[in-house]
């Protein structure tokens, strides 16, 4: 059939997902699910979804997300990937898609819009006949992911079958170049982000990568939870949840390897991963609109190495990103320095340039050294909104135990042209980051509000 791709490209007997709790409200046991087993229950839940068009999927447990996700495909519907759960963002989707309904495992769902609870779905028999796989078609929307709204208003971008199954192929060949047997994989991040669909969801879906079904946030909870997988295990992150990781001084067994993405990573921090858990890890450049296009190994290389199959064009200091598998062109955020042999390096953001004093400077290299700094916990460095002629960068950071502001102004002194030391510094207990790890510019602006108030 042409122009057509299997919803899932494993063997029956392969393993696609492992459940690192049972799931007794609907009969699942802790354990091994094979693709026989993950595309029945893909088929019950389908029979089960409400009437409409638009499938927003909530599911928490990542395997559940898995299933509700390729359930709606398998009935033609989209799904819509939300930044958050909250109902308000739920009731703005119900607003912009005809027809939306919920796909969720127990959260708290706009009033009056249909729902399913897939814990409500009985999928706990083993006795599966040999499921068919079914072909959706290249041209079906998938699914619509949204941008973080980290520099602004969250904007959609559709995903289409053909988009989903190539980009997984490419991402597999460069992410696990070196493994010819399953990986068991766990993410940090959610599944309806786009770092965590294109790896703890798609890769499952048409590589040899087992998902697990558990998201961890504590670095206890995440090395307890690796214990649990077979072996091979593969780690895969954000900068945020690694430095945590590696400020709680436990002593983990060794991976095959750590994926990371979604916020600069420090090349100090990168070795001391690497040594930690005695396996490379590698960053992963990319953007919502594209996905993932490059990879590096920070802790040994400066240049990334973009991905086969998408192209960069330069116009001025524009970058612009197209591939075969992408419905449209993107133009990048960042400035990218092309060198030879399919390889860049990335020189910040247009609009990361500041001129203070009459200097100009990176807010991406300031905020690379600040995250150098030993006794830091979370920080960034970043232009006020509003600011006038006095112009002073600032600064808000959450420090180590007994670590001083003063040290950390002393460390800032000592990497940094005295024009861009930010003052203030303002000390907090946490950043308030995203389940994904980024931080929101509408976020850190009204923590900055707070902050500057009289107190």
């Amino acid at each position: 059939m042409p122009n057509t791709f299997p919803l899932v490209t494993r063997q029956p007997n392969d393993h696609i997902a492992y459940l690192t709790q049972p799931i007794a409200a609907i009969g699942l046991d802790r354990g091994i699910i094979t693709t026989n087993q993950f595309v029945a229950h893909v088929s019950l839940v389908a029979k089960s979804l409400p009437t409409g068009k638009y499938a927003i999927n909530l599911c928490e447990n990542r395997y559940l997300f898995l299933v509700g996700f390729c359930a709606a495909i398998m009935r033609g519907d989209v799904n819509l990937l939300p930044p958050n759960k909250n109902t308000a963002t739920q009731q703005e989707l119900s607003e912009d898609y005809a027809e939306c309904y919920i796909v969720h495992d127990g959260c708290d769902t706009q009033e009056g819009m249909p729902a399913l609870d897939i814990l409500s779905i009985a999928l706990g028999s083993d006795n599966h006949g040999q499921e068919v796989i079914p072909l959706i078609a290249d041209a079906q929307l998938a699914c619509i992911s949204f941008t973080s709204g980290s520099t602004g208003k969250s904007k959609p971008n559709l995903k289409y079958w053909h988009t989903l199954h190539r980009s997984s192929a490419i991402n597999y060949e460069f992410m696990v170049p070196d493994c010819s047997c399953t990986v068991y994989q766990l993410a940090t991040m959610p599944a309806q982000h786009m770092w965590g669909l294109e790896t703890s969801v798609l890769l499952a879906m048409f590589s040899d990568i087992c998902m697990s079904d558990a998201k961890p946030l504590f670095p206890r909870d995440i090395y307890n939870t690796l214990a649990m997988l077979p072996q091979p295990r593969m780690l895969v992150s954000t900068p945020v949840h690694l430095r945590a990781l590696h400020a709680s001084a436990a002593s983990p067994e060794p991976l095959h390897s750590v994926l990371c993405a979604t916020s600069p990573l420090t090349v100090e921090l990168a070795k001391e991963i690497e040594e930690a858990f005695s396996a490379p890890l590698r960053e992963v450049y990319g953007c919502s609109e594209v996905g993932s296009m490059a990879v590096r190994q920070t802790a040994v290389e400066n240049s990334w190495l973009k991905f086969s199959g998408i192209h960069f064009s330069r116009q001025a200091n524009t970058t612009t990103a197209t591939a075969e598998h992408l419905p449209e062109a993107t133009e990048l955020q960042d400035v990218i320095q092309l060198q030879q042999d399919n390889r860049f390096v990335l020189a910040g953001r247009a609009s990361d340039l500041v001129k203070i004093a009459g200097k100009r400077g990176s807010l991406f290299t300031i905020n690379q050294t600040l995250l150098r700094y030993k006794g830091l916990e979370d920080g960034i460095v970043f232009y006020p909104q509003g600011a006038n002629q006095v112009t002073r960068l600032v600064a808000i950071v959450a420090l180590k135990d007994g670590v001083q502001k003063t040290d950390l102004l002393a460390f800032l002194k000592q990497h940094l042209d005295s024009a861009f030391v930010p003052r203030p510094v303002y000390v907090v207990d946490a950043l308030p980051r995203e389940t994904n790890g980024k931080l929101l510019r509408k976020s850190i602006d009204a923590l900055h509000a707070t902050l500057r108030k009289p107190r």
